[in-house]
């Protein structure tokens, strides 16, 4: 549905010109301009020492890429790189008081990339990447409520 709705606009844009290059940056852009759109994931779980706030987000430099590649059914992937600041408070007892606090430090910064094959069949996502603490860029664990891991939320052609 989000890619339908994707290049709905983007075709009642006037951008959809049949070239799948274009098109394909089109959609990219699309991506791109979604990612930006996402709130922060606030959660409150609770650990071993007590309930602790941790806010996931909201993404930043967000910046993307479209790459020809050698596939005759996916000739495009789109490569959709941001930051993803994760603050935490301090542990409290009750879980209220966790919820309540406002004062967060930022733990990190970290760098995401998300992966999208695009053909004739569609768009797919092909990946969801972190870098890690050596540089190198490795399969990340996702979670289904936030935005940035549901651009778009349905895998066609998988």
């Amino acid at each position: 549905m989000t890619r339908v709705l994707l290049l709905g606009c983007a075709l009642l844009a006037g951008q959809i010109t049949g070239s799948p290059e274009l098109d394909a940056k089109v959609m990219a852009e699309a991506l791109a301009s979604k990612l930006k759109d996402c709130s922060a994931r606030v959660i409150v779980p609770k650990y071993k020492s007590g309930w602790q706030k941790n806010t996931w987000g909201p993404p930043a430099d967000v910046d993307y890429d479209v790459l020809a590649t050698n596939s005759l059914l996916w000739p495009y992937q789109i490569v959709i790189q941001y930051t993803l600041p994760i603050k935490m408070t301090k542990t409290y007892k009750k879980k209220e008081d966790a919820e309540q606090e406002t004062r967060a430090d930022l733990i990190v910064r970290e760098r995401y990339k998300n992966l999208y094959d695009m053909g004739d069949k569609g768009l797919r996502i092909s990946g969801q990447l972190a870098r890690g603490v050596s540089g190198e860029w490795g399969e990340r664990v996702t979670a289904p409520d936030a935005c940035w891991d549901n651009l778009p939320s349905l895998n066609d052609g998988k």
